[in-house]
């Protein structure tokens, strides 16, 4: 029976199956921690975010770490505070008058579909058979409730965010030492690739959403749709979700039209449709080329899949974080493991290793 035991097939059995073991138990570990997970992904988005700054601040000033992380949260606090005062006063009221218009442009939607045969049979499907909801005061406590969930998790964003950009390498070489000696030095070089593909993926993203913000206002203004400043900035945050987030972004300030013609709705849907057009055919494929090479129909997949699993959360995180999944399963997978070297663009790589380098200092890769 000891024999048995100690054949070399049995014993490949057993480490299969303690492997297999491990696998559904992290597994079932992470998906109960997701929500960890993604907030956690989220600070080191924005830890990405801040070092990138801080390497600019650096190049210019040759600054120690700390400092220019520091001059990156003073120079931002100041330049929040700025646009608070600027900006706060209007987006406050238009923003609390889109809360109030969008309730009666639904209802308005609502009776012109009614209006139609088929209109009220989709209706009359879609409602209610009570025609009620939740009490009012279980709706109270339901969006209190969501609120403070929400203000939590971006706390804890911000406080993961800034622990990650102080210290790096600290956290990197903790998870490398986890690793056999053998692997560490890929594994590192690895890392510090993902950082760099992040900081260019975040760089171009919030070039675009800039871009989006000010051709939307300056549209919605020609336009004479009311409430342009509030609906060009939902649609610059929006932008962050590539895909989903342009279309997401148009239903409020389509719906807002509504109320003054439905020719003016249709308007306002070509000017959305046309700043997507330019950003997806123009914009996006010369700020993106450096930083997202995803499949198109993958990210489309990782996003509704996240989506409708984790909810908005990971609608949001869906591209950035397969851009990381996916560089690692070509280098550590397929390159290292297949074997199979992946034909790099080498006028890309180099270009996107000049423009980090020129930032100053490693990235969250490399020690700090």
């Amino acid at each position: 029976m000891a024999a048995a035991v100690d054949s070399p097939f049995v014993r490949r059995v057993l480490v299969v199956l303690g492997l297999v073991a491990a696998f559904l138990v992290v597994g079932l570990l992470a998906w109960r921690g997701i929500t960890a997970l993604l907030v956690t992904f989220a600070g080191l988005l924005l830890a990405v975010f801040l070092r990138s700054l801080a390497q600019l601040v650096q190049r210019w000033w040759k600054l120690g770490d700390l400092a220019a992380l520091a001059v990156v949260c003073v120079a931002l606090l100041l330049a929040t505070g700025a646009g608070a005062l600027l900006l706060a006063s209007p987006l406050q009221t238009q923003g609390a008058a889109l809360i109030d218009e969008l309730p009666k442009a639904s209802a308005d939607l609502k009776d012109t579909i009614n209006g139609l045969p088929l209109g009220q049979r989709v209706l009359a499907r879609v409602t209610s058979p009570d025609g009620g909801g939740a009490p009012s005061a279980v709706r109270v406590v339901s969006v209190l409730s969501g609120l403070v969930s929400v203000l939590g998790n971006l706390l804890l964003v911000l406080f993961v965010g800034l622990f990650l950009a102080a210290e790096p390498g600290l956290y990197v070489r903790g998870v490398v030492r986890l690793l056999p000696l053998a692997a560490r030095p890929r594994v590192t070089e690895v890392l510090g690739e993902c950082g760099e593909k992040l900081q260019m993926w975040l760089v171009g993203r919030a070039g675009l959403m800039a871009v989006v913000s000010v051709l939307t206002w300056i549209g919605l203004m020609v336009l004479g749709i009311p409430l342009a400043l509030a609906l060009a900035a939902i649609a610059g945050l929006l932008t962050f979700i590539p895909n989903f987030g342009p279309i997401i972004a148009a239903v409020p300030a389509m719906l807002l039209a509504l109320t003054q013609s439905p020719m003016q709705a249709v308007y306002v849907g070509a000017l959305y449709l046309g700043i997507q057009t330019i950003e997806s055919y123009t914009l996006e494929p010369y700020v993106m080329r450096k930083a997202d090479d995803l499949p198109p129909a993958l990210a489309i997949a990782s996003q509704l899949f996240l989506g409708v699993t984790l909810g908005a959360m990971g609608l949001i995180l869906a591209t950035p974080l397969l851009v990381v999944v996916y560089l690692l399963v070509q280098r550590l997978y397929v390159e290292d493991v297949l074997g199979d070297r992946l034909a790099h663009d080498t006028d890309g790589e180099a270009a996107g290793s000049t423009s980090v380098a020129s930032l100053g200092t490693p990235s969250l890769g490399a020690r700090g």
